[in-house]
């Protein structure tokens, strides 16, 4: 059974390893698409002229074999698994020797000075190429120099600026390395048609002076005409300063009034030009506006808030989600912005964001005008900042929001968003226990009373794909006994510090690695007693005895801190149910089971005899430290149930790989049922099995029954 454990893990674990997607390295060329040449161009008799092209020039920044992808901005990354398959320098005048020759257009092109000395020189020069992303498009920008200069001078005769944007139909390397080849093939044959005119019908042709009465080719012309609008598009951007997902939508007027629509927080492409925006919640009276907003090319554009924004949290006293709907208006004209119910974050729903201007606005519950005196609050929103108002409900005894405990603007919202997935709560529970009864003495009755104090304190970090959870427990009771003919008799009833600490991380949407960290220990010596006296013998590992028979009604079994029991594990997380209401986890992993002791005895009942004057002779063994590993199985659960009743489980399970180690396990189940406001009843009910080592070979059982009274520290 061991094994077959062991085997499905390794397999788990073996196939997440061969499941990561591995990337492939992408090399892209630039070839020459005879398809695409133009017969125009093409010359029966080439133009007696020798000409050299020259490496094309390029940049430091676009040198190189990664493909350079700009953001919208001075920002630029290189895809290091996009890469050129080709140095530009060298294909891009291969590119142009190739055409030429294909249009006929000189007597000689060379691309090397070593065949014959050239008349005239072509130079190119790039300036960029690149890709430009956005969240909304794609696009493939080309910047390239052309001239045409004889070849002892640098003055050129003739110049080819081109800086070319195309939008990429489909958002991939290949269809941007495909874009580039056509830009750079169509801006050859423009450069192609300007020497045909200018060795045609000379340079005062490519002058645009409409007094020169020269009878070009139409078709040449065509071909200059079909140069590209190179204006460009810029982004738009809206900030979203709540950071959240469900920001409002804006409008976006262009000089014509035309009308688009994009949710705050999304970058929108627009054409060079002056825009106006409206945006804000509530009616159109209500929103505020922007004018002659300018976008320019490949710049995005961003607005400044002059607007603030409100998120509305409604909860009952135990921090529960409470189903109430509120009422939002501003406090100077009483001018309703709407109601709205408040989103239930646990069930995936999206919060409200609330976009207002400056200034006092005013929430009312349970359908309150705006003139009432009870269940409101107010709240101040500023330009550029977020307010989450909490509002506190009281309940009924069935836990249904009755009326407004109070609200306001908790510490928690002015952390950043960032730290919104992060939960710090602690809490002080106090049980208390009365018993007496005279079953000893009839004139004499025994009371006893125990106190029980637990310190809780969580911490939950849960923000996609990550989640870690911290809960530490310090539990201390003492037990006071009063009678009339002894003294009052103090006791430690409870003494242990119990650390969990679990992180997972969801590499799909309910299936995770976990690792886990749990220490359990206790600070105080713990002592066994008896109501009669009794002979006791401590014995090491070896059943060496380490001293005489002692007489006693009680003995000391375990120093401060020891033993200390550590756990620890790695392995395969599965999310079962992530409700609000319910939550259930299945873990299997590898785990390591570790105990530190020292001077720690436990009881031999098999070695206990009572002799002739009715004293019992005990004997108590000690232990050793272990460390052990093998395969553990966690269920782990949380359940919110009717009538304020709440249920939470945890299930480890443990098999060494040591055939000599027994399994071990633990159960530990807890019922809360919510009383009043600060008081419930808490019943405990844990199962234990222990290894051999522990001195314990049966199933260990533990009941309690507390009426708990609670502090929220946080």
């Amino acid at each position: 059974m061991k094994k077959i454990i062991v085997l499905s893990l390794s397999i788990i674990f073996l196939f997440g390893c061969l499941a990561r997607n591995i990337v492939p390295r992408n090399y892209f060329i630039l070839e020459y698409y005879s398809h695409s040449e133009k017969d125009e161009l093409r010359l029966d008799e080439p133009f007696d002229q020798s000409v050299y092209i020259e490496d094309t020039k390029v940049p430091r920044t676009y040198n190189r074999k990664q493909i350079v992808v700009r953001h919208f901005g001075p920002r630029i990354t290189y895809s290091d698994n996009n890469l050129w398959g080709v140095k530009l320098s060298k294909i891009i005048p291969n590119l142009i020797k190739k055409r030429f020759d294909s249009y006929n257009m000189f007597k000689n092109t060379q691309r090397e000075l070593f065949t014959s000395t050239p008349d005239y020189v072509i130079d190119t020069s790039i300036n960029n190429i690149e890709m430009y992303i956005s969240e909304t498009f794609y696009q493939a920008r080309l910047n390239i120099d052309f001239t045409y200069r004889k070849k002892d001078t640098e003055k050129p005769l003739i110049i080819h600026l081109a800086n070319v944007e195309r939008v990429l139909l489909k958002q991939d390397f290949d269809t941007f390395a495909q874009t580039i080849n056509d830009i750079i093939l169509d801006e050859i044959d423009k450069f192609a048609a300007k020497i045909n005119i200018y060795n045609t019908y000379g340079p005062q042709a490519l002058i645009a002076q409409e007094n020169i009465p020269l009878e070009i080719d139409p078709a040449l012309v065509e071909i200059l005409d079909s140069e590209e609008d190179n204006s460009g598009k810029g982004l738009l951007l809206v900030p979203a300063i709540t950071r959240t997902e469900n920001e409002p939508y804006y409008k976006v007027y262009d000089k014509y009034g035309y009308e688009r629509s994009v949710k705050i927080g999304e970058a929108l492409p627009l054409m060079e030009g002056t825009y106006s925006i409206e945006y804000g919640s509530g009616n159109t009276d209500q929103k505020m506006t922007k004018k002659n907003i300018k976008v320019h090319p490949r710049y995005k554009t961003i607005v400044e808030p002059n607007w603030g924004c409100l998120i509305v949290q409604i909860i009952d006293k135990n921090r529960n989600f409470a189903k109430v709907i509120y009422e939002l208006f501003g406090l100077e004209d009483g001018e309703s912005f709407g109601s709205e119910f408040p989103a239930e974050v646990e069930l995936g729903e999206q919060e409200k964001v609330w976009v207002l201007k400056p200034g006092h606005y005013k929430i009312t519950i349970n359908n309150e005008p705006f003139n009432t005196y009870t269940d409101f609050t107010t709240v101040l929103i500023e330009e550029g900042s977020v307010q989450k108002m909490t509002i506190v409900m009281e309940t009924d005894e069935e836990g249904n929001p009755t009326n407004m405990a109070g609200a306001g603007i908790l510490e928690e919202s002015f952390l950043a968003a960032s730290m919104e997935s992060l939960k710090l709560s602690s809490a002080i529970h106090i049980n208390g226990n009365l018993n007496s009864d005279n079953e000893l003495n009839e004139d004499d009755p025994q009371t006893t009373i125990t106190m029980n104090s637990q310190l809780e304190n969580y911490l939950i970090y849960d923000k996609d794909p990550l989640f870690y959870n911290m809960k530490s427990v310090i539990d201390l009771g003492i037990s006071i006994g009063i009678s009339k003919t002894t003294d009052t008799d103090f006791r430690l009833a409870s003494d242990e510090f119990d650390l969990k600490n679990t992180g997972i991380y969801y590499f799909v949407k309910d299936l995770g690695f976990y690792g886990r960290f749990d220490v359990n220990s206790h600070f105080f010596d713990e002592t066994q007693y008896s109501s009669k006296e009794f002979y006791y013998q401590k014995f090491d590992e070896n059943g060496v005895a380490l001293g005489d028979s002692v007489l006693s009604d009680e003995i000391k079994t375990k120093p401060s801190f020891y033993p200390i029991e550590l756990k620890e594990g790695i392995g395969i997380n599965y999310r079962i149910l992530n409700l609000s209401r319910a939550n259930l986890s299945f873990r299997a992993g590898f785990g390591i089971r570790q105990s530190f002791v020292e001077d720690v005895f436990v009881y031999d009942d098999s070695e206990t005899f009572i002799d002739t004057a009715d004293v019992e002779h005990r004997k108590y063994f000690e232990l050793v430290s272990t460390n052990t590993t093998g395969t553990e199985l966690s269920l782990v659960g949380d359940f919110q149930l009717p009538f304020n009743l709440t249920y939470s489980t945890d299930a480890d399970f443990y098999f060494p790989f040591d055939e000599n180690d027994e399994y071990t396990f633990e159960w530990e189940n807890s019922f809360n049922l919510n009383l009043f406001k600060h008081i419930s009843l808490d019943y405990k009910f844990n199962l234990e099995k222990l290894s051999k080592d522990s001195g314990i070979d049966y199933l260990v059982k533990e009941h309690s029954l507390f009426l708990r009274v609670t502090y929220f520290l946080r």
